[in-house]
């Protein structure tokens, strides 16, 4: 308790100490109230609140998503067992010292992934500190001048059928299930409760990618009762939505851009941030890769009308060097706000840059289904970044060229 008084009142002096600022959107920009513009620089915390198996070392046993990892702890272990090791797997992938290497790069920002397991049970009961980790990481953050964009990664029910959500499924149920679709409203309003008025949160990210969604309409309805069950709490905060989805309307397929984001004045929203995500999947293509960059920074162009800020959050310019330098570079350029994928990984040892930081040494992940529960805790444990993790040098270099941001 005292450490986290002595950070609060840190962070307070934090505050003090700069000009105010909270940011909202202003035409094709962020601001702060003096009027200065801001843009934001940054990464993904992957895996740290919710794990993905094929990027850190959750299981060896064969599990596929952190809810069955779960669900498997407490059966072998009890709840509260299995959520000591959870803990000990959140306290080990980051600390403080993340947030120092971070800030050391030049970042201001971070995307930080949570899903519904971080602040209820499975059956949709609210865990007591449940918002202990994010409350630090966004105090702990806003000490070193890095803004927190809070990302429902996994809503109940999923807003997709993958893995990132927290939990594989057949189908992604939350959109047509009314009682998934009132605990995420919920859940959303209860975020906003805790962090209206705070400045060191930049904005809510309403749905990850939420790609399986049914049709543009039921998207865009969703969308516009989470703002509205959060503007009733918190009229400040910036809030974004994704231009992710895959669906046809007629005889034309919407993928991932704008045609996926509806004009802001269609339902009157206000103080908006509409978040673009990419991956080109040729990894070895330079010329795919930059023509990538260049098509989303042309629809933007084609889309300023809209009077909002544009924001790329999510993408990873793969294998190559140039294709890192083109990207960085004609986003920031072309007045993006980003946050690259991710900060930390275990998917490969820097040749394939899914990792701001990979492993000196693959990791050895535990097998839930067998280890005990010593084991699996010493295997959690080692993977302190300081200890077992390096810099990927491509994506410093990357990142040294950069003009400084401006303060």
């Amino acid at each position: 308790m005292r450490a986290i008084v002595l950070l609060l009142l840190a962070t307070a002096s934090f505050a003090a100490a700069l000009p105010d600022r909270f940011l909202s959107a202003k035409g094709n920009t962020f601001q702060v109230p003096s009027g200065k513009t801001l843009q934001l620089r940054g990464v993904n915390l992957g895996c740290w609140l919710i794990m993905e198996p094929w990027m850190c070392p959750m299981d060896s046993s064969g599990l596929k998503d952190e809810g069955s990892a779960r669900d498997l702890l407490e059966k072998r272990f009890g709840k509260a067992a299995a959520e000591g090791l959870i803990q000990d797997w959140q306290e080990s992938w980051f600390d403080e010292s993340d947030l120092d290497r971070i800030a050391a790069l030049g970042l201001n920002a971070v995307r930080l992934p949570i899903w519904y397991r971080n602040l209820q049970t499975e059956d949709g009961q609210w865990l007591p500190d449940g918002f202990k980790r994010i409350d630090w990481f966004v105090a702990a953050a806003w000490k070193r001048g890095i803004y927190t964009i809070l990302d429902l990664h996994g809503a109940p029910g999923g807003q997709t059928k993958g893995e990132s959500t927290g939990r594989i499924r057949p189908k992604a149920e939350l959109w047509n299930n009314e009682a998934h679709l009132a605990r995420t409203t919920a859940i959303w309003q209860r975020i906003a409760t805790r962090y209206r008025g705070n400045p060191a949160v930049a904005a809510y990210d309403l749905l990850n990618e939420p790609s399986d969604a049914p049709s543009l309409g039921t998207l865009w309805s969703t969308y516009d009762r989470l703002y509205r069950a959060i503007r009733e709490i918190d009229p400040d905060h910036v809030i974004s939505v994704e231009g992710c989805i895959n669906t046809r309307v007629g005889e034309k397929n919407i993928g991932w851009g704008w045609d996926a984001l509806p004009h802001p004045d269609l339902f009157g929203w206000k103080n908006m941030l509409y978040q673009l995500h990419h991956y080109e999947w040729d990894w070895n293509n330079l010329d795919k890769q930059k023509r990538g960059i260049d098509f989303h920074v042309s629809e933007w162009n084609n889309h300023k009308s809209f009077g909002i800020p544009v924001y790329m959050g999510e993408f990873n310019p793969m294998a190559q060097e140039q294709a890192w330098g083109h990207a960085l570079g004609k986003l920031t350029e072309s007045g993006f706000s980003w946050t690259f994928w991710t900060y930390k990984a275990t998917h490969g040892t820097g040749s394939d840059s899914w990792g701001l930081y990979n492993p000196i040494k693959k990791p050895a992940a535990p097998n839930l289904a067998t280890d005990d529960l010593e084991t699996i805790r010493s295997k959690w444990r080692a993977n302190g970044t300081g200890q077992h993790y390096a810099l990927n040098p491509m994506i410093q270099k990357t990142l040294s060229q950069l003009p400084p941001l401006s303060k």
